[in-house]
C-alpha cells in the first residue's frame, strides 16, 4: 500500500490488530494523453482523474464468525466498492 501511493502511511506490525482502521488514499490515474488534451481545449488546470484505493487488514483467525475485530473488518469490506 506504502509503495502504491508513494506515502509512508499505513502501519505494519507483526502482531494482531495493528491496524484496524482501513488505509485510505486518492492514487492518479495515468493518462498519457491528459497534456495534450488539456493544451488542446485550452484548459486553465489539468487534473488527473483519481481512484480511492482502500487497505483493508487482514482478517484474523474466527473472523468470520464475528470474533474479536472480524465484524469491524467485515463492515470495511462492504464499504468498498469493486
Amino acid at each position: 500500500f506504502n509503495a502504491l501511493v508513494q506515502k509512508s502511511i499505513a502501519h505494519a506490525a507483526n502482531f494482531p490488530f495493528c491496524t484496524i482502521d482501513p488505509n485510505v488514499a486518492p492514487i492518479p490515474v495515468p493518462d498519457p494523453y491528459l497534456e495534450r488534451l488539456g493544451r488542446f481545449a485550452q484548459s486553465k488546470a489539468v487534473k488527473p482523474a483519481t481512484m480511492e484505493w482502500v487497505d483493508v487488514a487482514g482478517l484474523a483467525k474466527g473472523a468470520h464468525r464475528g470474533e474479536g475485530l472480524g465484524n469491524r473488518f467485515l463492515a470495511s469490506l462492504r464499504e468498498c466498492d469493486a
